[in-house]
């Protein structure tokens, strides 16, 4: 999981334009936004977005958003980049806690937004690599993934005169993800993908069909489930290290964060070249009973208002729904978590990630920070709890570390992910040392 208000934006929108440019669009967008005028940008919308969500929706959004960051208080700049046939507008947005950027995705031609999401501002701080990358030691190519008819650009790591190397394939968290885990300064799969080439431990990693496919998945959500978030092309990913003549002999091995962890033990399951799994941060639980606690945990940083008290009930009438299997299959996703429909719902429901767990037969390791609060020691302590009778599984948690496996101090909080850092060294080298041994 990425960050808790990554999960709350994850409607795509559009809106026409004709002489004005994506640049004008956007200053118009966030205008309507501080006047709170939510009718006149539901008219701007495309009416096939227009049916899948309402202008209290859009209200509940922009009103749920300050609470993280404090109360908006204006942009102060408007910038854009170029992405294959996208125009990337950042429009940069002061909190009274932060920044933040106001990322808006428009296809071009037409100038249409396919995308609508906050990001921490690019541009704060450079990423930086870790001491512990050692360049000399490894080569990184690009190489993408194919599942079907979809390609995912991907990077593969090498390290340099080691004949069939162990490889490694990672897997990010949830949301529209690219390889190497980007939030803010911070690339956590690019630290473990260098980290781990330096150590001798050859690396895959791949944008998410999410982010590389985004408009034509906004279109189909309706028949979008985990299968096709995580597993297909995890299981592709193996399919094509398998055949390459580097790794002829090689031992493959799944390293998911987050909820690339929750999906590890699955991908396990459905792959024979799959011959052992990593879990870092990865949840034991329920995906919604996780929701409804970070929630709790971020509101309750400072007291909690009228608001967020509603916010917290109205996610728990959604929850119950979600899980009373009846009321699910019926349910529109305007009355289920995040927004996300029946379906990409009941595929959760249809895997539990423990007993799953417990059936294989490649070994676990599993890697929990005891200052996350995305994903807490309770789910590394049912981890423990249900593997420890399978001797090849090994569990170690790292007091200091947060969901991004990254040293802080205190109580974590969701502003802590825009400060610049790195993957704990440690991380690793845990790692390396358990893949080595098996």
């Amino acid at each position: 999981m990425k960050l808790i208000y990554s999960f709350l934006i994850l409607a795509f929108f559009t809106f026409h334009s004709r002489a004005q440019t994506s640049e004008e669009l956007a200053t118009s967008f966030i205008k309507k936004l501080e006047r709170q005028q939510f009718d006149s940008c539901y008219a701007m919308f495309d009416t096939v977005i227009a049916n899948k969500i309402s202008v209290d929706m859009l209200s509940q959004m922009w009103a749920s958003i300050p609470r993280y960051m404090g109360e908006y208080k204006y942009y102060t700049s408007i910038t854009k980049e170029l992405k294959d046939s996208f125009e990337l507008v950042f429009v940069r947005c002061e909190f009274e806690k932060t920044k933040m950027d106001l990322q808006l995705v428009f296809e071009d031609p037409p100038k249409k937004i396919v995308g609508m999401f906050f990001t921490p501002p690019k541009n704060k701080t450079a990423y930086v690599a870790p001491e512990y990358a050692q360049q000399h030691k490894y080569y990184e190519t690009k190489i993408p993934v194919k599942t079907g008819t979809l390609t995912l650009p991907g990077a593969l790591c090498v390290p340099n005169n080691v004949k069939n190397p162990p490889v490694v394939i990672l897997l990010s968290g949830s949301g529209p993800n690219d390889k190497d885990e980007s939030i803010g300064p911070n690339k956590p799969l690019k630290d473990l993908a260098i980290g781990l080439a330096s150590n001798g431990i050859a690396t895959f990693r791949y944008d998410k069909r999410t982010l590389a496919y985004a408009k034509e998945i906004s279109q189909q959500m309706d028949k979008f489930d985990l299968n096709k978030e995580v597993i297909e092309d995890a299981i592709s990913a193996a399919e094509m290290l398998k055949k390459n003549p580097d790794f002829k002999n090689s031992k493959i091995y799944i390293v998911g964060h987050s909820l690339g962890g929750m999906c590890a033990p699955l991908i396990a399951s459905k792959s024979k070249s799959v011959n052992g799994i990593i879990l870092l941060a990865g949840n034991a639980r329920p995906l919604e009973d996780l929701l409804l606690e970070q929630y709790n945990y971020v509101f309750g940083l400072d007291s909690l208002d009228a608001n967020e008290k509603k916010e917290i009930e109205n996610l728990t009438q959604q929850i119950k729904i979600l899980k009373d299997p009846n009321l699910l299959k019926a349910a529109t996703k305007e009355q289920l978590p995040l927004g996300l429909p029946s379906f990409y719902w009941q595929s959760f429901n249809k895997y539990n990630q423990l007993q799953v767990a417990k059936k294989i037969k490649q070994p676990i390791l599993v890697i929990q920070g005891e200052r996350d609060y995305q994903v807490t020691m309770t789910d590394f302590n049912l981890w423990k709890q249900n593997l420890s009778n399978n001797p090849k599984n090994q569990f170690i948690s790292y007091p200091a570390l947060n969901h991004m496996l990254m040293k802080g101090e205190g109580k974590s909080i969701p502003a802590e992910y825009e400060k610049q850092g790195n993957v704990d060294e440690q991380i690793v080298l845990d790692i390396a040392k358990w893949i080595k041994s098996q």
